[in-house]
């Protein structure tokens, strides 16, 4: 049985563990076959960096930040969603996390459930996370030259993927990069890559 995450943050700033984490969206994913969807959002932790910039790039303000339900409410019910299609228990039964500039996403998830007292990070998903990114810059390679950045709206745009939403929203992000992801691996299927 195949069990992904497609999972996307938003955070206060570049750098866990110092940014605060203020929305985590996924799509489930068994067999593939869409399961079920959130969108998350909590508030900083005390003392979490707020880069003006990064407010700028999320469109949030301080105040706005601060009126978002506590982390550690938002961090139960994102363990609710995980506990209903993994077995923490049985070591075999994992996600594999699958994200834009995947090492980013997990490194933040990571430093923000350490910060909510949670344990056994492991035992939810495996290790590496699969990048989105990496894989499209392989498949991009050709019209690299042509795009004017890498970024994840300028690379769904070259491969004519859409998503309703906002850029920089969590929920929207993860459908694009939910959308990149079938797109190449029905690719890589069809060539006979993937079995």
């Amino acid at each position: 049985m195949s069990k992904l995450l497609h999972l996307d943050v938003e955070t206060t700033g570049l750098y866990a563990p110092g940014a605060g984490l203020v929305q985590v969206a996924g799509i489930v994913e068994i067999d593939g076959e869409e399961v079920e969807t959130f969108d998350l959002r909590c508030r900083p932790f005390p003392g979490d960096l707020l880069n003006k910039d990064a407010l700028q790039i999320i469109g949030k303000t301080r105040e706005e930040l601060a009126a978002l339900p506590d982390p550690a409410d938002t961090f139960r019910e994102l363990l609710d969603v995980l506990d209903r299609h993994v077995d923490r228990f049985d070591k075999a039964d994992k996600f594999f996390m699958v994200a834009y500039n995947a090492s980013f996403d997990n490194e933040h998830l990571r430093a923000w459930w350490k910060k909510c007292g949670g344990e056994y990070f492991g035992a939810y998903f495996w290790t590496p996370p699969l990048c989105v990114m990496t894989l499209a810059g392989i498949a991009l390679r050709p019209s690299r030259p042509d795009l004017p950045n890498f970024k994840l709206a300028t690379v769904a745009q070259a491969m004519r993927i859409t998503a309703d939403g906002d850029p920089h929203d969590a929920l929207t992000d993860v459908r694009l990069s939910a959308g990149i992801w079938r797109r190449l691996l029905r690719a890589a299927e069809k060539k006979g890559i993937l079995r």
